[in-house]
């Protein structure tokens, strides 16, 4: 089989499970099913349990080498798990230590860096087509519902997100309202926030599917160009100004630098150009007061004061932190912050250093190989990184597994930067 060293018998079940494995990530990414309330712990741990499963499969199947380059961040893991472990006193927080940090992410790197290029790309691309499906069904329901008002919630859901918890409107338990913004239009206007408990959740999973459709497996094809566009006008529907942007910066400049390839294409080049450029001014006023709008709302003033919050907690224990899951005393107080609104913040507090490093370490290494082995496609290695840093400084995601598969697909980049740089 193309994509793994060792051949399976069966393919079809390889990919059906392959299949199954990215649905796994995406429902335990803060989809409702995984919030729903009494049972929310069950059911995350039951997600990433099958997840482990599944790659222990792969793993024994294919029986993959240790390479020396992933060997010494696997232990470093590893060190990390366990001084985390040690250090925590919530039984949740041990929970996650053990099956996030110790067997998960060690066992996806090893897996990950068996696999030769095209079999990372078709992995990747059965992500983007899951996510796709998720885009329609959404879409579908978001316009019969929340614009034209054909449809009719038809049961409720209880879930764990917000204090103490959420009711959440539910159309087949396909589809869920979760979320009204104000600020687009001064009145309320509900959010197609998918399967997923918010906007930003549902952004997030659609900026990990433009991530993996333009950076890493672009074709230029209409099938290609399709899916483009399904997740921007799903990434609209969000109303994520941070979804949008990085849409923006993940699509345009691929295709730009793809016309710019073609000599056939000069032209549609340079009418392209004239667009973006007339587009960018067009709209420059409009985005400057959605920005002003976002910045007055209750969310990003306590983002705010939670960067500074968590900030002055890592301070005091730099190095191992607080302990994963840790009681956070500013989490119920609405005056000075209700709680770690990204990822970095959450993971510094709560594992210091050492934990920050299995985060900022993989992006480090893939920049540092870049400038020294591939100057040729740096910018695309750069847009990679920072939209990877936007994601850490504006989505609450430090333990789900979708965030872990993304660093174990940065860190496969930098292992892999000779043998890849013609596909990226």
């Amino acid at each position: 089989m193309s994509d793994i060293n060792v051949k399976m018998k069966d393919k079809k079940t390889y990919g059906f499970l392959q299949y199954l494995f990215v649905i796994l990530l995406i429902l335990e990414s803060n989809s409702i099913y995984s919030q729903i309330y009494g049972i929310h712990l069950i059911i995350r741990s039951f997600l990433i349990m099958f997840s482990i499963g599944i790659i222990l499969f792969f793993l024994i199947v294919t029986k993959p080498k240790l390479y020396k380059n992933i060997f010494g961040f696997v232990i470093y893991i590893f060190i990390s798990g366990l001084l985390m472990f040690i250090n925590t006193d919530s039984l949740n927080g041990k929970i996650i230590i053990i099956l996030v940090f110790l067997l998960y992410l060690p066992l996806t790197l090893i897996y990950i860096s068996n696999l030769k290029i095209k079999g990372l790309i078709d992995l990747l691309k059965k992500f983007v087509n899951v996510v796709i499906v998720l885009c329609i069904i959404s879409m579908i329901f978001w316009v019969m519902s929340s614009i034209f008002n054909i449809l009719r919630p038809t049961s409720t859901i209880k879930t764990v997100w917000g204090k103490p918890y959420s009711i959440f409107d539910t159309f087949f338990y396909l589809h869920f309202n979760t979320q009204d913004v104000w600020w687009i239009t001064g009145s309320p206007l509900i959010r197609n926030t998918g399967i997923f408990v918010e906007g930003p959740m549902y952004a997030y999973i659609l900026i990990i599917a433009l991530i993996f459709n333009n950076l890493l497996c672009f074709e230029e094809t209409k099938s290609n160009l399709r899916k483009n566009a399904i997740l921007f006008i799903t990434m609209i529907s969000t109303f994520s100004v941070t979804g949008v942007i990085c849409a923006i910066l993940l699509i345009i400049p691929n295709y730009i630098y793809h016309l710019k390839k073609k000599k056939k294409n000069k032209k549609l080049y340079t009418i392209m150009i004239v667009i973006v450029l007339v587009m960018i001014l067009i709209t420059i006023p409009f985005w400057i007061n959605l920005l002003n709008k976002k910045l007055q709302t209750g969310s990003a003033i306590h983002r705010q004061m939670d960067i500074k919050n968590g900030l002055e907690i890592f301070v005091k224990k730099p190095v191992l932190g607080n302990g994963i899951l840790y009681d956070k005393i500013s989490e119920d107080d609405y005056e000075n912050g209700y709680g770690y609104s990204n990822t970095i913040i959450p993971v510094l507090t709560d594992g210091g250093i050492m934990l920050g490093l299995i985060y900022l370490l993989p992006v480090i290494l893939l920049m540092y190989k870049n400038f020294k082995w591939d100057r040729k496609n740096i910018n695309k290695y750069i847009l990679l990184s920072l939209i990877y840093m936007i994601i850490l400084f504006t989505t609450l995601v430090q333990y789900r597994l979708t965030l872990m598969f993304l660093i174990a697909i940065i860190y496969y980049l930098q292992f892999n930067i000779r043998r890849f740089k013609e596909k990226i």
